[in-house]
C-alpha cells in the first residue's frame, strides 16, 4: 500500500472513488489542482482505494496566524473499506502538513468519533436558530448598507480584516476567498455597514418557497453594529415570516436583541468543525496569555506525529509565553493530542471540574497546585467560529 499526490492521470479513478463515496455522477465530480490530493493505492500502485484532499489556509490564533491543514474529500470504495486506506493516508498528510509548516488542521466530519481516531476533536460548538419576524417587533429598520460586488471587493476585505482577529481559528481572507461577489448570479447576497465607526456585514439567502431569509454569516463590531445589520435584515419582513441563522456562537448576542417572551426562536445545538494540532510547539508559541504570571508543564500524547510527544513547560507573563520541551520538570497534567485540540485551540475556558472529566487527562496532584490553574488560566474562554467551506 503506498501513497502519493494525485495527477489528472489518475482522474478516473478519482471521479470513481467520488462517486462511489458521495453518489456523485462521475461527470459531476472536479478535480480541483489548487489543493493538494492524496490517495492510497493497492496493486503495486495501480488500484485507488481511498483519497482526500488538502488545502493550506491561514487561522487567526492568539496573537498571530497559523498554518491550517484544511481536509476535504475524505473517501474510500466501498469494497475496499476497512483495509487501513485512510488511516495511511492520514499518517502520510500529517508528516506533509507538518513539513510545510503547517500549526493545525480543520475539517468538516461527517462522524465526530471517526476522525476522533486520527487525533481530532471537536472546536466549533454553535447555534442554529429559526426566528419569526415577530422576534424583529422592538429592532428599528436600517438600510444604509451597500451590497458587496467586485466593485466594493476590498471595503468588504478590510471589514473582516478588522473584526475576524476577535474570533478564535477565523479563516484570513486577504483576497476575500469565501465571500461571493456575483450576488445576482449566485443569489447569495453580503451587505456591509457604510458607518466606519460601527463595522459589521451580513450574508444571506432567500427562499420564496419556505418564506425564509437565511442568514449563513455575521459579523459585527459593537452592539451598534449588530442592531443596523438586525434592522436591515428586517426590510424582508414584508416577503418572508422566518430568519434562520445557520451558525451562531453559543452565547451570540443576537439572543439579547431579539424578543423572544414568547418561545419563537427554534434552536438547535451543532458540532461542526473539528480540527487538530499538527505542531504543538508552534501553538503553544502562537497562543496569547494573561498579563499575569503562570508556569506550567504538560505531557503531550500524540499516537501519529512523534515531534508533538513530550513535556512542555509553558511560562507567561505579560500575554507573551516562553515554550520549553523537555525540561526535567514532572507535567502537572497529561493529555493526548485529541483532549489538547479541544482545549487548546477550542478555548472553551474549562474550569478544573470540567476539564478533569475529559478522555486522557491525567493531573499530577490536583487543581489547587499552581501548575493547574495556571493551565486553566493561559487557555482562557474565547469566542471560536469559522464559516469557510471547503
Amino acid at each position: 500500500m503506498i501513497t502519493r499526490k494525485l495527477t489528472k492521470d489518475d482522474y478516473t479513478q478519482f471521479s470513481e472513488v467520488s462517486a462511489s463515496a458521495y453518489i456523485y455522477n462521475v461527470e459531476e465530480t472536479e478535480f480541483v489542482e489548487s489543493v493538494d490530493n492524496f490517495g492510497t493505492f493497492i496493486n503495486n500502485g495501480q488500484t485507488l482505494i481511498s483519497q482526500l484532499e488538502c488545502g493550506f489556509r491561514e487561522n487567526y490564533y492568539g496573537n498571530t496566524t497559523l498554518k491550517c491543514a484544511a481536509i476535504g474529500g475524505v473517501a474510500s470504495k466501498p469494497e475496499y473499506r476497512r483495509m487501513g486506506g485512510v488511516r495511511k493516508l492520514f499518517n502520510d498528510v500529517f508528516r506533509y502538513a507538518y513539513d510545510n509548516g503547517a500549526a493545525v488542521s480543520i475539517l468538516y466530519p461527517f462522524s465526530n468519533g471517526y476522525y476522533r481516531l486520527f487525533g481530532y476533536e471537536t472546536v466549533l460548538r454553535c447555534i442554529s436558530a429559526e426566528c419569526s419576524f415577530k422576534t424583529f417587533e422592538k429592532i428599528e429598520r436600517y438600510n444604509d448598507v451597500t451590497l458587496a460586488t467586485e466593485e466594493n471587493k476590498d471595503s468588504l476585505i478590510e471589514i473582516y480584516k478588522a473584526m475576524a482577529p476577535k474570533y478564535n481559528m477565523m479563516f484570513t481572507r486577504p483576497n476575500g476567498e469565501s465571500f461571493c461577489f456575483t450576488p445576482y448570479k449566485n443569489c447569495c447576497y453580503t451587505y456591509f455597514l457604510n458607518d466606519e465607526a460601527h463595522k459589521g456585514y451580513v450574508t444571506f439567502t432567500l427562499d420564496r418557497s419556505s418564506r425564509k431569509v437565511t442568514v449563513t454569516e455575521l459579523l459585527f463590531a459593537d452592539k451598534c453594529a449588530l442592531l443596523r445589520l438586525m434592522g436591515f435584515i428586517k426590510v424582508f419582513d414584508g416577503n418572508y415570516d422566518f430568519v434562520v441563522f445557520s451558525k451562531l456562537p453559543v452565547s451570540s448576542p443576537v439572543f439579547e436583541v431579539i424578543a423572544d417572551e414568547n418561545r419563537l426562536v427554534k434552536r438547535s445545538y451543532l458540532y461542526e468543525g473539528q480540527a487538530r494540532i499538527i505542531n504543538m510547539q508552534k501553538v503553544l508559541e502562537a497562543a496569547a496569555y494573561p498579563k499575569e504570571q503562570g508556569v506550567f508543564s504538560i505531557k503531550i500524547n500524540d499516537d501519529q506525529i512523534s515531534e508533538n510527544n513530550g513535556i512542555y513547560t509553558v511560562d507567561y507573563k505579560d500575554g507573551k509565553a516562553t515554550i520549553l520541551k523537555d525540561s526535567v520538570k514532572a507535567p502537572d497534567l497529561e493529555m493526548d493530542i485529541n483532549t489538547a485540540s479541544r482545549v487548546i485551540l477550542g478555548r472553551e475556558g474549562l474550569t478544573s471540574d470540567e476539564l478533569v472529566y475529559l478522555n486522557s487527562v491525567v493531573l499530577d496532584g490536583s487543581f489547587g497546585d499552581t501548575g493547574c490553574e495556571a493551565f486553566l488560566k493561559a487557555f482562557f474562554k474565547k469566542t471560536t467560529m469559522f464559516y469557510d467551506i471547503f
